[in-house]
């Protein structure tokens, strides 16, 4: 009885096949949950305050497992407020305004994620240098070789040892490329936390701050709450979330 040794392969690729095919996300996106209090270019923004302190925030969208919301902050009291984006928080809820969990989520602290991009960039210049150091012993191996082989009456061992140098300098070459590269992203990404997000900050009286607030998502929640701290008052803001399916 003959069996066709193809078949099996042929049913290992169509699995594999199957399973790397993907499936486009549903677009999620939060509204408010009472009419918005303003409109801008298509965002909306709900608004409330406590003790002259003003929010306003809107949600901008979901990315990298991470809601980015846009704050406007401003004190319109007569003293001076931190505002420190550490300190706020959100719980997601069902459809019957029941908790998905135990405690309160933290927003994303802008500080942290700058710290962390700081130590990646420090260890990438340490790959540099280090890659720099790799180029110089390269070329010392060349120089080796080529002393080598300039003693012998064989043009097959000059030829051999400039192909190994090229290589390995190639090598040390796309290395190093590939580690600036990575540099110029996390500068890139550093540059944008500290200058696109809401970060700790005293504002005074009568000054205002604009920026991004990012919180971890939930998605398969029905309600967000985002609960902001003012001295020793809870500003609280509902959002419905909504999903809406690509075809």
């Amino acid at each position: 009885m003959k069996t066709n040794a193809g078949l099996p392969l042929l049913f290992i690729f169509v699995i594999l096949l199957i399973q790397s095919c993907s499936v486009p996300k549903n677009i999620i996106r939060l509204e408010p949950d009472r009419e918005p209090d303003k409109w801008l270019f298509g965002q909306a923004f709900v608004s409330d305050s406590v003790y002259g302190v003003h929010y306003e925030v809107g949600f901008d969208k979901l990315e990298d497992n991470r809601y980015l919301f846009d704050f406007h902050i401003t004190n319109g009291s007569n003293m001076p407020i931190l505002i420190d984006p550490a300190s706020f928080s959100c719980r997601a809820y069902n459809g019957s305004m029941t908790p998905l969990t135990e405690n309160q989520a933290a927003a994303i602290d802008p500080e942290s994620e700058i710290m962390g991009i700081d130590k990646q960039l420090s260890i990438n210049k340490a790959r540099q240098k280090n890659q720099f150091g790799a180029t110089l012993a390269v070329v010392g191996v060349g120089l080796a070789a080529a002393i080598i082989t300039g003693t012998d009456n064989n043009p097959h061992n000059d030829y051999l040892a400039g192909e190994i140098t090229a290589d390995m300098i190639d090598d040390v070459r796309i290395s190093g490329m590939e580690a600036e590269f990575q540099a110029q992203d996390l500068n890139h990404l550093r540059d944008s936390w500290a200058a696109s997000t809401i970060r700790k900050t005293t504002l005074d009286s009568n000054y205002a701050m604009y920026g991004k607030v990012l919180f971890p998502a939930f998605p398969e929640a029905a309600y967000l709450k985002i609960s902001l701290p003012v001295d020793d008052h809870l500003i609280e803001f509902t959002f419905k979330q909504i999903q809406f399916p690509v075809q």
